[in-house]
């Protein structure tokens, strides 16, 4: 066996067998290698097992986050399940109408994405409950219009004619007929006027 030679574990080079040191992890040329593997071996554990503790904590914080959504969850009244839809598709019709003047006074405030202007209903919330989520029913409106001057509706009735056409405000303002919004229902319109929200709001970022 002499002259036999051996493949370091740290370095990759082989030497003779009987000019290294052999270890209970491998054979290595030399003592300093042997010490260097170790020192590796002991880090790449160090991190796995970091990194492990590092998935089990956000594991955990995921869970618990999980558990608090579902408390509060719990909690929704149907008036907190309305607001939240109607926040989905006022968000929507913002980024819609993104760059479009005021449905009632025309003027074009400086907007950001999304923003600055509100989501102004024809037929108000308060006197036409059922057509709140009505997309056609609301449009950008500066907020002075929508906040102090009731709405404008005058002058937002003659726009909506040129936007949509008389028979689509002619319906809208003969439909009194009451809806039913149930707690499903309102979950549905809040996921559904969201995700329409983020995919024009993409192509509205990507277009600026």
């Amino acid at each position: 066996m002499a002259n036999k030679k051996r493949k370091c574990k740290y370095c990759g080079e082989y030497k003779l067998a009987e000019e290294g040191i052999k270890t209970p992890l491998a054979w290595f040329c030399c003592h300093d290698h042997a010490v260097l593997f170790a020192q590796d071996k002991q880090a790449k554990q160090k991190q796995k097992q970091t990194a492990k503790a590092k998935q089990s904590q956000a594991k955990k914080e995921k869970t618990a986050r999980a558990d608090l959504r579902a408390r509060k969850e719990k909690l929704k009244t149907a008036g907190d399940y309305i607001k939240e839809a109607q926040a989905a598709v006022n968000k929507y019709i913002r980024i819609r109408d993104h760059g479009k003047p005021c449905i009632s006074c025309g003027s074009l405030p400086e907007q950001k994405a999304g923003g600055t202007m509100d989501a102004g209903h024809y037929r108000s919330r308060g006197a036409a409950s059922h057509l709140r989520f009505n997309v056609l029913n609301i449009h950008a409106q500066c907020v002075k219009c929508n906040r102090f001057n009731s709405g404008n509706a005058i002058d937002y009735r003659i726009s909506l004619i040129k936007k949509i056409g008389i028979e689509l405000v002619d319906k809208l303002e003969a439909d009194n007929k009451p809806r039913k919004f149930t707690i499903e229902y309102l979950k549905r319109v809040k996921r559904v006027f969201n995700k329409r929200a983020r995919y024009l709001e993409k192509r509205l970022m990507n277009n600026v």
